[in-house]
């Protein structure tokens, strides 16, 4: 008697597995594409602000230089105006200092006389006009100036002369806050101060 046995065939059912094995590779798939989803969106989120930022710096930088243009142009027009200042003054000097070269000068001298100090007012050497050192003083020397057709607009060398041995110190003193006053009521008065005294 034969004791070997046929064995009969071992039917394996891979279909189950089959199923698993494919649901975790479906599983692994979809991660890794949302995990590259997730890498691409960061990137790009990254690219968006990088992007943004060279942007806000040109603009930064274009607003930076438009203000640089605008304040050189400012400086430009404020030395613009300095320098035609400048030589507007230099012109009214010079005038003035023509004038003086020929003799055209306002000449305010103080005499003392009868107990009391006077001005005397003249131009060019002309014949004096008086004026006393009162409560009046100032619309006194801007009458005496305009009666020698002189304005605002006028170029005045003028010189306050006194012996300063012989008048008062107080009218001295006077006189001359009253010409910083008459100053201001013309634009180009220039005034010296010339004092004879021989202990000066």
């Amino acid at each position: 008697m034969n004791t070997f046995r046929k064995n009969k065939g071992i039917i394996i059912e891979l279909t189950s597995l089959l199923d698993i094995i494919m649901i975790m590779l479906f599983w692994v798939m979809l991660n890794i594409s949302n995990s590259a989803q997730g890498v691409e969106k960061k990137a790009q989120e990254k690219i968006d602000a990088a992007q943004s930022k060279v942007v806000q710096a040109q603009q930064d930088a274009i607003s930076q230089i438009e203000k640089a243009r605008e304040d050189a142009k400012e400086q430009i027009a404020q030395a613009e105006q300095r320098n035609k200042e400048n030589n507007a003054a230099v012109v009214k000097m010079q005038t003035a200092l023509d004038g003086f070269s020929s003799g055209m000068m306002v000449s305010v001298e103080m005499k003392y006389a009868g107990g009391k100090d006077t001005l005397y007012i003249s131009q060019n050497d002309g014949t004096p006009v008086s004026v006393n050192i009162g409560d009046d003083l100032s619309a006194d020397l801007v009458k005496a100036l305009n009666s020698y057709g002189l304005d605002k607009e006028s170029i005045i060398l003028a010189a306050f002369i006194y012996d300063g041995d012989k008048v008062l110190y107080r009218d001295v003193n006077r006189v001359q806050e009253v010409l910083s006053t008459v100053k201001g009521n013309y634009k180009n008065l220039y005034f010296t101060h010339i004092n004879t005294s021989k202990s000066n």
